[in-house]
């Protein structure tokens, strides 16, 4: 049987070359924010004093962002890191075991970060809104029950947890209206609000990391 061909793949092989240009404007010790079309429509260069590479690829989904963190995590060199994937799993008909699947391969790239002695903040996927042009190819259901296993295997094991899926939401669950320009991309009010919840979680990191340093030399 034949895999069917990435659609995605031409716009990836971009995206690794304007990362690699990137990285040497970035240098290392700062800040790699990777992850899906959502991390790649942020448009700030920097998070407080840290440079900010963007790795974000537009269609990724978890399995296929897995593999290449370590690449990224090696040639970056970066002292922090911020994650967001697994809006692209959570599609309409997506059942509980492919979202199983899904979730294993997120404690991997867990594990790389952990492996890399970097630490990083995750981000859940937002959640959906209502009666915009893309809302209806995903599943509120799955991205809500995917959002809550990301929170479950970060916990204790990442420096920062940013459950987008509280913070932009109304009272049913759904993102509150003007969130999103399509029903999951997020609006340019968003990525303010996005913006500030990562400046404040990665000072906090980042005074945290000092202290324990400090702690250590004392």
């Amino acid at each position: 049987m034949t895999s069917q061909p990435n659609p995605f793949a031409p716009h990836w092989l971009i995206r690794d070359i304007v990362i690699s240009s990137h990285k040497s404007a970035v240098g290392p010790g700062g800040l790699l924010f990777v992850g899906d079309s959502i991390v790649e429509g942020f448009y700030w260069n920097r998070i407080g004093a840290l440079p900010l590479l963007n790795a974000g690829y537009s269609g990724i989904w978890t399995k296929a962002l897995e593999p290449r963190v370590p690449l990224l995590l090696n040639s970056a060199e970066p002292s922090i890191a911020v994650l967001l994937v697994g809006t692209n799993d959570s599609k309409k008909d997506c059942t509980e075991s492919a979202l199983d699947g899904v979730a294993d391969h997120f404690e991997r790239i867990v594990g790389h970060f952990e492996e890399a002695n970097v630490p990083v903040v995750v981000l859940t996927p937002p959640p959906i809104e209502p009666a915009k042009r893309l809302t209806s190819f995903y599943s509120p259901d799955a991205i809500a029950s995917l959002s809550r296993r990301i929170v479950q295997i970060a916990d204790g094991r990442v420096a920062g947890i940013v459950d987008l899926q509280t913070a932009f939401a109304d009272g049913n669950g759904a993102a509150r209206e003007g969130m999103t320009t399509d029903g999951i991309h997020l609006s340019a009010q968003a990525y303010r609000l996005l913006h500030d919840m990562l400046e404040t979680t990665i000072a906090a990191t980042t005074a945290r990391r000092g202290n324990d340093e400090t702690s250590k030399k004392s």
